[in-house]
């Protein structure tokens, strides 16, 4: 019989990666953006406070700002801004130096307001196999690379691949024991990028609420 994994909940770090510069969306936060009286972010935290899980933040500027959440902020290891690779390999060895409990860290983006918290349980009740290092989420036949877990055992590997220069997350990843969780729900994935994404997701939320 095949052995299974099952996720600790208690030996997982959330974190939630914020520490890009947000180019397409012409300046700012749009983490820190408000529609429909919150910001992307507040939506976020409203959306976690539930999950019985610790939440950290990874940042790389406009550290005041995001003081005020009281969670636990986590600089790049690597600078100039370098990517949502960076930011996990970031939150890794942040975890691994302030709690040595840690197993994994599950890392979500700071630009998706409607990932609920049965969306992020889900990564807790499903068995995986034994031998996976790093879960993504898949939604509509597609892989989102910074919805995740990630086991903190890979830091080394991660380090080696990040002196390569290379940042994109899926060349890493198919290099390592990897596989998907797959989610049927729709609009939970949506996440903004531009000015113009903030009333989509007026309307997306307004509609959340009809069903």
């Amino acid at each position: 019989m095949k052995k299974e994994l099952i996720i600790n909940k208690s030996k997982t770090q959330l974190v939630i990666l914020a520490g890009g510069r947000s180019k397409r969306f012409g300046g700012g936060y749009k983490t820190l953006h408000k529609f429909n009286n919150l910001s992307v972010l507040e939506r976020i935290l409203n959306n976690y406070k539930n999950l019985d899980i610790e939440v950290a933040l990874n940042v790389n500027s406009n550290e005041i700002e995001f003081s005020r959440t009281g969670l636990s902020l986590i600089k790049d290891e690597i600078n100039n801004f370098q990517g949502p690779l960076a930011g996990i390999y970031s939150s890794i060895k942040w975890a691994l130096q302030n709690n040595k409990n840690i197993e994994w860290i599950l890392t979500t983006p700071s630009d998706t307001p409607f990932l609920f918290a049965k969306i992020i349980n889900k990564f807790f009740k499903t068995k995986f196999r034994e031998n996976s290092k790093i879960i993504l989420a898949k939604n509509s036949g597609k892989i989102h690379p910074v919805i995740g877990l990630w086991h903190v055992s890979l830091i080394k590997k991660l380090e080696e691949f990040l002196a390569k220069e290379d940042r994109k997350i899926m060349n890493w990843v198919k290099q390592e024991d990897y596989e998907v969780l797959n989610f049927e729900e729709k609009n939970y994935f949506f996440n903004i990028n531009t000015r113009s994404d903030l009333e989509e997701a007026t309307k997306i939320e307004n509609s959340l609420k009809i069903q």
